[in-house]
């Protein structure tokens, strides 16, 4: 059977009521993929595809048609609830994230019904993508090998996110570009290991006249301990005007303490990350938390929501849809949210300005809407626009002057 016809088969079957049992010869292990071992073997790249796999994973997605959101399109649906049966809307956008960020690519395959809509989005190992391109029509293509066997699946079934790539198909993997750094930071903690294991505390005795052979050096040693044992190792008494000194060692050199700040100095860079995201704080310039999330968002994330948005549009909407102006679009919005001071003075002026009704500020601020909220107001203070458009004379008399009548 073929991959698509195994597909809808899949895709009819699931519609029809039945009593699933559980049938263990049809399971098989989950195993790690390759990115998996990656982010495992360093915790500064953890950090960094942690912070932009989350921060991306929660940000809504939605489908509008102009500025309209379109609640009752199956896509809506889909993106914002189960894009396939093991994950949720959050996992899909968090495993994408870490694919994209650890391999360089990410894909998912588009699993359509007979009648063409789409169901699913299957998250697929990068590791088992290989991308092509026809000779004469310039499409890409993607052998994907699944359960030992290679399929060749059309570019269009395919939503594919990539790194920074020079040829716009394969992204570079962030992993390659980083690894001479890693190998110097892996190499650096084994130093730093091995100067832990060393001495970084004793003692000196001075011992008065001529030189001591090693056996009377041995004999002095072996009388100190053991009178320091003896005593508890609290109280100890010298005789022969013996001195004793001690002295300590750093466990590691000042210098290798400056390696992790910068690994994660160049971790950032390659991540397009400000540094203060993986802890560097030695040239934050930015005096409040909403200014170094709005560096944030303006250096990292919305270079990737774009992707995300132009991936999704070409490959889920169909021409009809496109034509008449659906489009899938992040709300970054969500991200930035000042003190309730500013959000409180922001809104204040957002509706007296004329340029947010009531019920949107109530729909962010996740209250219910007032029925007297979708009208967009001004200040006179306050009444509905179309009232001063209707009245223009409320401007120099700011009363409801009743208009002359003709006589």
């Amino acid at each position: 059977m073929g991959l698509f016809s195994r597909f809808r088969n899949e895709n009819k079957a699931r519609d029809k009521p039945r009593v699933q049992v559980f049938d263990r010869g049809k399971v098989t292990n989950i195993t790690r993929p390759r990115a998996d071992v990656t982010l495992q073997g360093h915790e500064a790249i953890y950090a960094a595809v942690t912070r932009i796999a989350n921060t991306v994973a929660s940000i809504p997605v939605h489908v509008y048609k102009g500025r309209e959101r379109q609640d009752a399109h199956p896509l809506e649906k889909l993106l914002n609830l189960s894009p396939n049966p093991s994950m949720s809307a959050y996992i899909f956008k968090q495993t994408m994230e870490a694919f994209r960020n650890t391999e360089g690519m990410a894909y998912a395959l588009i699993i359509r019904d007979g009648l063409g809509e789409i169901v699913r989005l299957d998250v697929l190992d990068p590791t088992r993508v290989r991308p092509l391109i026809e000779k004469d029509s310039r499409e890409i293509w993607y052998d994907i090998t699944l359960e030992g066997r290679t399929y060749p699946i059309p570019g269009y079934m395919v939503v594919a996110l990539k790194h920074m790539s020079a040829n716009g198909i394969s992204g570079i993997r962030p992993l390659d570009v980083l690894r001479g750094s890693l190998d110097y930071d892996a190499e650096v903690k084994e130093i730093s290991l091995n100067q832990l294991d060393g001495i970084n505390h004793g003692v000196m005795l001075e011992v008065p006249g001529q030189a001591l052979d090693e056996k009377r050096k041995a004999q002095i040693v072996d009388d100190f301990l053991d009178a320091y044992e003896s005593s508890g190792q609290r109280v100890l008494v010298l005789e022969g005007g013996i001195k004793a000194t001690t002295f300590n060692q750093s466990p590691v050199d000042a210098q290798l303490m400056d390696v992790e700040r910068i690994t994660r100095n160049r971790v950032a860079t390659v991540y397009n990350l400000p540094p203060h995201m993986l802890g560097d704080y030695s040239d934050t310039s930015f005096s409040t938390a909403e200014q170094q999330m709005q560096e944030f968002l303006q250096l990292t994330i919305i270079p990737i929501v774009q992707q995300w948005e132009d991936e999704l549009n070409r490959k889920l909407l169909s021409d009809a849809d496109y034509k008449a102006g659906y489009r899938f679009r992040f709300d970054t919005d969500s991200l930035v949210r000042a003190d309730m001071v500013a959000m409180a003075n922001k809104y204040q002026m957002a509706i007296r300005g004329g340029w947010m009704k009531t019920n949107e500020v109530r729909e962010r601020e996740g209250l219910p809407p007032d029925p007297s909220g979708n009208e967009l107001m001004c200040a006179r203070d306050i009444i509905p626009l179309r009232i001063m458009v209707e009245h223009p004379e409320l401007l120099l008399t700011g009363t409801m002057a009743e208009k002359p009548t003709e006589s």
